[in-house]
Order: structure tokens, then C-alpha cells, then sequence
């Protein structure tokens, strides 16, 4: 281990890493330590995105387009998969060790051990490091991703961007964000500053378009709507999607995109809008070179292939929305084949609708304690509230001694063509990313 590295993983340890979101406070204390910075966030355009599901799959085309028409561009999103450094990325590589260090000793010197920097949180020191960073690397863009939420959550912090964008909207994190609909939208809206241009992906429920919609006329500030797209599917498999697709703000063409799932092509919309709008002000975007950049496009853990015969899939879907997209995917891209699934859910999680979803499309479920998470719901419970309340078959449910073990037997239990899908949360199926020799 290097210097840096073991210098890094110290300060790591050190940090404190509780969830400070909940807190009001904490976005002006944020904006302060930026004043006393000197503002890095202005010194590259800033995209904001927020939203229940489709932050990351949305970031990532976005970063991997500017990226590939010569621009430099920092990316800020989260939870990492393998390495917490996996947040921060420059030109679609991980923050080094030393240009970690480097953004760090910067904020602290400005700090100079104050109540303040013992105070922050991980995710906090994550944010400042990252927007310290993208200046010391003299980027273009910025592709800023919300944790959690949106007004209280630290990105929250910066001036206003250039664009701010909004993916879907639906409950998640409905302890913190509120319980309804308009409470969870309005927490999200809470991102929208004057003088930046909002851009909405389609298909929102009336409630979050309402919200979005007053708080932006509230600021003053232009809100398009993605909406009125045509889509037609050319051919799709778990390998990507080819398709068709205009729209107002979509000049029709036709893309062949290395992603799967059905709501990446809401993903696509909103994307593709943004794209067209960075053009109209100013940004050298080559149509040809938004195509390459689509087509080779993957990202972890977003309907994430890593086996063939038998299909094995990695999905993120943490949420009860995030389940319901995942199988739809499923009944599209797979009907009348066998799936199974490896399920690890977070305890704080609304993980019994997400069950109501998978169980009806399960012949096998393999249930799993994700690893090394305080939050973890305990696999013995899941079992539990599989057969009491769900009454699902007790031959066909498995509760094996690890993950790793969960995936061995659904293997050995399945032929080339069924289909088995390890998903319930980012922290349980981070296990198995990077073993793609499964």
C-alpha cells in the first residue's frame, strides 16, 4: 500500500459517517465553507440532477456525451459500488489517492480544525473534495448528482447551475423526505435556483409536474418538460436497445443505446433534451459522436449483465418504483423464462411493495443478509415475511449461508435460458460487482 493510499484510508476512518440530511442546517454551513473556498463550483458549468430513480443512468450519458466531444468533465455521484473514490470521477476515470488528498488539504487548511470540520459528514467531505477537485483539474463540466433528496442534501450547496434536471420522481427515503407525494417532490424542487434553465423527465405524476412547475415560476426560472416523445423499438435483448426516437426538443434519429430496461428510454428522453438545449447555448455537441457514446455506454449495476446461459443480471432497484420499472423490463425482455431471484434489502427500505412486485414473476427466491451495513435487513426476517405474508412456496425459497453460496446453488438450479436477477439495493448487489466470472 502506498502512502497516499494508506493516508486516504486513514482519513476515511476518521470521518464521520453519519446521515446528516435530515438537518436544515447544514446546506448554509456547506454554502459558507464554498464562500471561504472561493466558489470552485463556478469556475466549470454545473448540470444538477435529482430525482427518486434514474439519477445515475441519467448522469452517465450525460458525462460520457460531453466527455466524448472533447470535453473535460467531473462527476460526482453516489453509492459507489466497489471504492468510495468510484463517487468522484474525472473523464470517466476514479479521483486518484492523491488528487483525493490533494482537494482535501485545501478545504481542511481552510478550516483549520474547526468544530466545523470535525462536524461534517463523509458524504459532506465527499462534495466539498469533489467540486475542490474538478477546479484544481481545470474541467469543463460538471455532472452533480443529489444524494438524497434535494434541499437539505449537500450538493445542494453550490450556485446556481447551469442546468438542473429532474428524473423521476416517486417514494423513496419517505422517512426523511416526508410521506407524500407532494412533501417528497417539494424536498427535490428545493434544488432549483435563479438563474438556472429546468428540465423535467417525462412521464412525472401530476403532483411532482405541479410542484416543480410553481417552484419554478417561483424562481423565475424556464422549466421544459419532456414530453410528447415518440419511441419505437427496433430491437431490444440484454445486451442494449436500438430505436427509434423524436420529440420537441429530439430531432428524430435512430440510437443504439448499451443499456436495457424500459425506463432508460425515459432516461434517453431527458438526456437527449438536455443535449439539444446545451446546444442551443453554446455547447459544440456532434450528433455522430452522441451516438458513439450512447452505444458504448455501460453502467454498473443498472440492469448490469454479467453471465450468459444462464442470464445473470445485476439491478439497483431500491425502491417500490425502482421495482416496478425492473419488472416490467423483465416481462419485456424475457417472457416465458424462468427467473429467479437473489434478494438483500435494506431494513429502512419499503421492501414489502418491492416483494409485491417480485414475488408474482419468481419461481425461485434466494434470500440474503446484505453485507457489512448497519441498515441490512436480516435474511431469517425476509424469509419470514416471504412465507407469512406472501405464503410463497417454502420448496422454492432459499436462505444458504452467504451470497456468494445464494448465487452458486441459483445456478446450478438453472438452465441456459432462465434468467437469474440479484437486486434490493446497491449494497447488496455491489457484492457481486467486478465477479464477472460468476
Amino acid at each position: 500500500m502506498t502512502e497516499d493510499q494508506q493516508t486516504y484510508h486513514d482519513l476515511i476512518a476518521k470521518m464521520n459517517h453519519q446521515v446528516l440530511v435530515t438537518q436544515n442546517d447544514r446546506v448554509p454551513i456547506l454554502r459558507h465553507i464554498l464562500a471561504q473556498l472561493q466558489h470552485p463550483e463556478q469556475a466549470y458549468k454545473v448540470i444538477h440532477i435529482a430525482g427518486t430513480n434514474g439519477k445515475g443512468s441519467t448522469g452517465a450519458m450525460l458525462a460520457a456525451i460531453l466527455q466524448a466531444n472533447g470535453y473535460h468533465v467531473g462527476h460526482f455521484s453516489s453509492p459507489a459500488m466497489l471504492d468510495d473514490r468510484e463517487q468522484i470521477k474525472l473523464d470517466g476515470q476514479m479521483i486518484s489517492y492523491t488528487a483525493f488528498l490533494r482537494a482535501y488539504q485545501v478545504i481542511s487548511d481552510t478550516l483549520k480544525q474547526s468544530d466545523t470540520a470535525v462536524s461534517l459528514s463523509i458524504f459532506e467531505w465527499f462534495t466539498l473534495i469533489a467540486l475542490v477537485a474538478f477546479k484544481q483539474a481545470n474541467v469543463d463540466y460538471v455532472v452533480l448528482e443529489v444524494g438524497l433528496g434535494g434541499k437539505n442534501d449537500a450538493t445542494n450547496a453550490i450556485s446556481a447551475p447551469l442546468l438542473t434536471l429532474f428524473t423521476h420522481i416517486d417514494y423513496d427515503h419517505t422517512q426523511i423526505l416526508g410521506h407524500t407525494i407532494r412533501k417528497i417532490a417539494t424536498q427535490k424542487a428545493g434544488i432549483i435556483k435563479p438563474g438556472s434553465t429546468v428540465i423535467v423527465a417525462p412521464h412525472q405524476k401530476q403532483m411532482p409536474r405541479q410542484v416543480l412547475r410553481q417552484v419554478a415560476e417561483n424562481q423565475q426560472v424556464n422549466v421544459h418538460f419532456v414530453q410528447d416523445v415518440h419511441l419505437k423499438i427496433i430491437k431490444r435483448d440484454e445486451t442494449g436497445t436500438k430505436l427509434q426516437i423524436s420529440g420537441p426538443m429530439i430531432a428524430q434519429h435512430v440510437y443504439q443505446l448499451g443499456l436495457v430496461g424500459n425506463f432508460q428510454l425515459d432516461n434517453l428522453a431527458t438526456v437527449l433534451s438536455a443535449v439539444t438545449w446545451l446546444q442551443r447555448h453554446g455547447t459544440s455537441i456532434k450528433e455522430h459522436i452522441v451516438h458513439q457514446a450512447l452505444a458504448q455506454l455501460s453502467i454498473p449495476g443498472r440492469m448490469q449483465l454479467i453471465h450468459q446461459a444462464p442470464t445473470i443480471i445485476l439491478d439497483g432497484a431500491h425502491n417500490p418504483d425502482g421495482a416496478k420499472q425492473l419488472v416490467k423490463s423483465l416481462k419485456t425482455l424475457f417472457p416465458n423464462r424462468k427467473i429467479s431471484f437473489l434478494l438483500g434489502f435494506l431494513a429502512d427500505k419499503n421492501y414489502f411493495e418491492m416483494l409485491k412486485s417480485y414475488l408474482p414473476l419468481a419461481t425461485d427466491v434466494y434470500v440474503n443478509t446484505p453485507s457489512q451495513h448497519q441498515r441490512a435487513l436480516d435474511k431469517h426476517q425476509l424469509a419470514h415475511v416471504i412465507q407469512t405474508e406472501f405464503h410463497f412456496p417454502k420448496d422454492h425459497l432459499f436462505e444458504l449461508s452467504n451470497s456468494k453460496a445464494s448465487l452458486n446453488l441459483a445456478r446450478q438450479q438453472s438452465s441456459k435460458n432462465d434468467v437469474i436477477i440479484v437486486t434490493g439495493s446497491f449494497y447488496f448487489i455491489k457484492q457481486f460487482e467486478g465477479d464477472l466470472n460468476v
